[in-house]
């Protein structure tokens, strides 16, 4: 059972996420909150070194997980109930790995974007296969606890996801 619960049940995402890491990944590389992209401080603008910083903190993006395997390096964002929001996040970090100082050295292997949920929709699956977004279920022991913590409607999709 995981510890104290936040309301927006993040803490719930990076324990699934980790076990799922151990789970399917225990011999590879893997990467915990992966900063995306690089960082460019205006030059302009008469902003001090620590104002620009904090500007651009705004734009900072964050992979829940990279794992680099040795044909594949994998994106991941995890959410505990499948969200549309994660397949415009995944398309981003797809686009900004070679642009991330941190990741050049495996841009030889293959770039997967991989949505890991515990609740899955099928028509945000749908939406993701659509896009090469690989979509992977993981049920950790305590989702059902987690579950009922939730309101009713958060905890499970319709039955069709809304596709028919």
């Amino acid at each position: 059972m995981p510890r104290a619960w936040n309301k927006r049940g993040v803490w719930g995402e990076m324990q699934m996420l980790s076990e799922y890491l151990a789970a399917h990944y225990p011999n590879d590389q893997v990467r915990m909150r992966v900063r995306m992209g690089t960082v460019q401080l205006p030059t302009t603008g008469g902003l001090s070194e620590r104002d620009a910083r904090a500007v651009n903190h705004v734009f900072l993006r964050w992979a829940d997980a990279v794992v680099v395997t040795p044909t594949e390096l994998i994106v991941i964002e995890a959410k505990m109930r499948a969200d549309p929001s994660a397949i415009s996040q995944l398309e981003l970090y797809r686009e900004l790995v070679p642009k991330t100082q941190e990741l050049l050295p495996f841009l030889g292997r293959r770039i997967v974007a991989e949505l890991v949920v515990s609740i899955e929709d099928p028509a945000v699956t749908a939406m993701a296969s659509r896009r090469s977004i690989r979509v992977r279920v993981y049920k950790p022991a305590w989702l059902g606890e987690w579950a009922a913590r939730r309101r009713r409607n958060e905890s499970r999709p319709t039955l069709s996801g809304g596709l028919t």
